[in-house]
């Protein structure tokens, strides 16, 4: 079982534990899986409202997702996919969190051999959570915003509607309080976004005592919580861009010994990987080389052979640069499921003197005593 200092020490010294294949693995297959749903509604739902831009948005974009909001062009039905998009990709972010939260807590507790298995296994008990937090944390932030909604829709009434509005104008003081409390149950939501997995994995809450933990958290520790997160946020800029460049130099390490042997192999195969990626390998070799034909061969040879065999290279490029960046998003999600899970083992703590490590999850439930006749 590991020592806690319940401190900021704390997620200085259990941050190295994101750096876990079980982890890393869990978020990488998460954010796979959403990328691949989320391109496929994208261009099917393209294809079945407006066929021929198909080809149009696979020149600009190629695989690169595009958000919702980042084309006016699109149909309201080709948006409203791409926002179920994101909001698939949201919850199977947060079940991957839960999984890697999980398998952190129970490393911690001292089960340094917890599986992925047991860690889905949990999931399935727990999944509807999530949904049920975000749902009742809406459901709540909908009944208050509908006071200052039905006093807007009663000034709408002819002849005594504007009487109705300057009649309310008296009682601004107590709508600012109400005011008060919109603003800080939308912080409340904030915070759930990062700290919902860690809630749900230490403690197997459900939906009403998570959403009461959000609000513990954000009424009794806020500068910790908002300490903590800067002091996470600062671990995450110096550590991600360091794999980062780890993986970017595997590539490059992959890839040099073939480009000096057949230049002219790699240079179409990375001009095909250009086109699937919309000419975002093109756009970034712009920082690095003025030569971009060179790096990225624009200018395609004629040989059949070559052609095809690059054809197949690129498309393996392709997925393999994809995969690259979905793994460096995954170190950061693993960062992030290691060092909420820490910062909430800490701050519950510090509310209510509970230790996490030592309880929750080690003790077993207990049995009453039978009832035996006779007795009163």
């Amino acid at each position: 079982m590991e020592q806690f200092q319940f401190n900021y020490t704390d997620i200085l010294r259990f941050s190295r534990k994101a750096f876990s294949v079980r982890r890393i693995g869990i978020h990488l297959i998460g954010i796979l899986l959403a990328y691949f749903v989320y391109e496929i509604l994208f261009y099917l739902t393209l294809y079945i409202a407006e066929g021929e831009k198909v080809q149009v948005y696979w020149k600009s974009f190629g695989l690169l997702p595009v958000p919702p909001f980042g084309s006016s062009e699109f149909t309201p039905l080709i948006s409203t996919t791409l926002w179920i998009g994101l909001i698939l990709f949201a919850f199977i972010f947060y079940f991957s969190s839960i999984m890697a939260s999980k398998i952190t807590i129970e490393q911690l507790r001292g089960d340094e051999y917890y599986s992925v298995g047991n860690s889905f296994k949990f999931l399935q008990h727990h999944w509807k959570t999530v949904i049920g937090t975000f749902l009742g944390l809406l459901f709540i932030l909908s009944l208050i915003f509908m006071i200052p909604i039905g006093v807007g829709l009663l000034g709408k009434i002819p002849i005594i509607g504007k009487t109705f509005l300057v009649a309310s104008s008296f009682f601004i003081p107590f709508a600012f309080i109400f005011g008060l409390l919109i603003a800080y149950i939308i912080a409340v939501m904030i915070s759930g976004l990062f700290l919902v997995p860690a809630v749900i994995s230490t403690t197997n809450a459900d939906s009403f005592e998570t959403i009461y933990q959000l609000f513990a958290v954000l009424w009794n520790q806020p500068w910790r919580f908002i300490g903590y997160g800067i002091l996470l946020f600062i671990l995450k800029l110096v550590l991600v861009p360091i794999w980062g460049i780890f993986c970017g130099a595997g590539f490059i390490v992959l890839l040099l010994p073939i480009h000096y042997l057949h230049p002219t192999f790699i240079e179409q195969s990375l001009g095909n990987a250009n086109l699937w990626l919309g000419e975002s390998l093109q756009k970034l070799s712009l920082f690095f080389d003025s030569d971009v034909n060179t790096i990225i061969g624009i200018n395609i040879t004629q040989d059949p052979i070559l052609t095809t065999s690059a054809t197949i290279s690129g498309i393996l490029i392709t997925f393999t640069l994809i995969a690259i960046a979905a793994l460096i998003i995954a170190y950061l999600f693993s960062i992030a499921s290691v060092g909420t899970t820490v910062i909430y083992t800490i701050i519950r703590n510090k509310i209510d003197g509970l230790n996490l490590i030592d309880t929750i999850g080690n003790v077993a439930p207990v049995e009453p005593p039978p009832i035996l006749i006779g007795d009163e």
